[in-house]
């Protein structure tokens, strides 16, 4: 994520009620993997376990369809996942988008990027960097 400083008055603060926005995304992810909602919870369980992660809160070892299904309904505020989960999700599904969905929260200019979009803004600030230097080059071989 890139942080980007600014002030922000009462009038242009982000929204950082996301619930429902984050659900549907979630619930688009699921339905465009072609997995029916017990082979994504499959698929969580298997990657929680493999790393170590645990989803659920309570007593509960693994999660569960019931509580899958929540966290896909835009309409149900009162279960969330946790950003643990949320991180295996987007593992799981090689989804960025609600990571985004927070990143974006949180002001002008802040989102999640993938590795090639990372490599072209580095090949950019290098190109930029290179500009800058051979200005600089022309400068001081003029005065000489």
């Amino acid at each position: 994520m890139v942080a980007h400083t600014q002030r922000l008055s009462l009038l242009n603060l982000p929204s950082l009620n996301l619930d429902a926005d984050i659900a549907m995304s979630m619930d688009r992810i699921v339905e465009a993997s072609g997995l029916s909602r017990a082979e994504a919870v499959e698929r969580i369980n298997a990657e929680a376990k493999r790393h170590g992660v645990r989803v659920t809160t309570g007593s509960a070892r693994e999660l569960g369809l019931a509580t899958f299904e929540k966290w896909l309904n835009a309409n149900n505020s009162e279960h969330m996942p946790s950003i643990r989960a949320l991180n295996l999700f987007c593992h799981v599904f090689g989804s960025s988008e609600p990571l985004d969905i927070l990143a974006r929260s949180h002001g002008k200019g802040w989102r999640v990027i993938e590795s090639e979009e990372a490599k072209l803004l580095e090949l950019a600030k290098t190109e930029r960097q290179i500009k800058a230097l051979n200005r600089r080059k022309r400068k001081i071989e003029a005065e000489l």
